[in-house]
């Protein structure tokens, strides 16, 4: 959660939960630089590219932070954020995500960090469109998006490397569902993303 600057007169600053800011953030970064959001999404997912065009970014829009001295985020929060932001502002290409249907996964196996999230991310995305589309549609640390992160069911134990275990966390999880849905989207629109 992140606090809101102190008003005069104000008993105590409104908590607002960090995802939202970050998305605010993302949105305002697409009006600004939907080009440059385009190519970030378009790089290869947990690559040197990726952070590189994630960084310049998130440097070159700093009104959009709109009075805050900073704006702490990883690559994959950028991302998702940015991915879900086009997803909801983008009408034909929410039509293509709103036309996928499931694609057998296989159980991933990656267990590190970054890469598995990524991992985990895709199998569901791909697996359940339905919950993911669901899911990115919720209001950030809402009781909907814990409802909507368990509507996954099968899927959460079934995208889970063999033996891994996971504490979920609906932030991380929910940022890397909404990029791989972007990917399936753009793939099923002719743009041949090579993230999908």
């Amino acid at each position: 959660m992140l606090a809101t600057p102190a008003i005069a007169g104000a008993a105590e600053p409104v908590l607002v939960p960090k995802q939202q800011v970050v998305s605010d953030f993302a949105a305002c970064v697409l009006e600004q630089e939907p080009e440059r959001v385009r190519a970030l999404l378009a790089s290869e997912v947990g690559t040197a590219e990726e952070r590189a065009l994630a960084k310049r970014l998130m440097e070159g829009t700093a009104s959009c932070a709109r009075g805050r001295p900073f704006i702490t985020m990883r690559t994959g929060e950028a991302r998702g954020a940015l991915a879900e932001a086009v997803l909801k502002a983008d009408a034909a290409l929410a039509g293509h995500a709103e036309a996928l249907g499931p694609q057998q996964m296989d159980r991933p196996t990656e267990t590190e960090g970054r890469r598995f999230v990524i991992a985990y991310g895709r199998c569901l995305a791909g697996t359940a469109p339905v919950q993911a589309r669901a899911l990115i549609a919720t209001d950030y640390d809402s009781a909907q998006e814990r409802a909507a992160m368990m509507a996954f069911d099968g899927a959460l134990k079934d995208c889970m490397p063999i033996g891994f275990n996971y504490q979920l966390n609906i932030r991380d999880v929910r940022n890397h569902v909404a990029t791989a849905l972007y990917d399936r989207a753009i793939a099923a629109s002719g743009g041949g993303d090579k993230n999908a």
